[in-house]
């Protein structure tokens, strides 16, 4: 069997299915950044692409606790009105351009 490279355009515009997800697993981190400054939540850094570098070091640390402890940034952000809906929009049109058709969000506040 021989593997072929297959174009990202061409994965992003077939159509797929996201069948159990979390709202406050898929935040950007430029929102992080906004929200948190305006409820007043420190973040471990404000800027948003070693937001984003950070993030992605804690999920593929292999370390569970460091993993779930990320998430007291994005549910800090998200327990207001205003924080809730901002994500949740940004949630739906980062889904819509990577051609997700259907999908199962669920949001735990706590």
């Amino acid at each position: 069997m021989t593997a072929t490279r297959v174009d990202t355009d061409v994965l992003r515009r077939l159509p797929k299915a996201v069948l159990h997800d979390h709202l406050d697993g898929g935040l950007r981190p430029a929102t992080v950044v906004d929200l948190a400054a305006a409820v007043g939540h420190t973040l471990p850094t404000t800027d948003p692409d070693e937001l984003a570098a950070w993030y992605f070091e804690a999920a593929n640390s292999g370390d569970l606790v460091r993993y779930i402890a990320t998430f007291e940034h994005t549910l800090a952000v998200m327990q207001n009105r205003e924080g809730l809906l901002r994500v949740a929009e940004e949630y739906v049109l980062d889904l819509a351009a990577d051609g997700v058709v259907y999908a199962e969000v669920r949001y735990a506040p706590s």
